[in-house]
């Protein structure tokens, strides 16, 4: 009879933690994943606009065309640089507020005409 309460008692107990054991979040398109934040420019006579490009968890695209920014001329390059990271974390900084967390920076110069381009992966833990 000692041992059957005692059984029964230690079975009790064990079942009582397991209301306290951690549990897995319910997946939902508001927890998890990655966003992208890619701004970009061309300095030159290019007459492309610089952009920065949201790419939400879903695949989807936001493009913000910046045309109040010049970077038509080699000496407005430096400034139009400036004023494109300066869009560019007004935008991550109103994501950061919404909970999302910078996960990764990358920044990149290539090809003819200096294609500027920044690349921030956010998180959402």
């Amino acid at each position: 009879m000692k041992k059957l309460l005692l059984l029964t008692g230690i079975g009790l107990a064990a079942a009582g933690s397991w209301a306290f054991y951690p549990k897995a979040p319910a997946a939902t398109a508001a927890s998890g994943g990655y966003l992208m934040v890619i701004g970009s420019g061309r300095p030159g006579t290019q007459s492309t606009a610089p952009e920065i490009v949201v790419v939400q968890p879903d695949g989807t695209r936001q493009v913000q065309r910046l045309p109040d920014i010049k970077i038509g001329t080699e000496r407005n390059s430096t400034a139009a640089a400036v004023d494109i990271h300066r869009a560019e974390l007004l935008k991550v900084n109103a994501l950061v507020a919404q909970g999302w967390r910078v996960a990764h920076v990358t920044q990149s110069t290539v090809g003819v005409g200096a294609t500027t381009e920044t690349m921030y992966l956010l998180e959402r833990p």
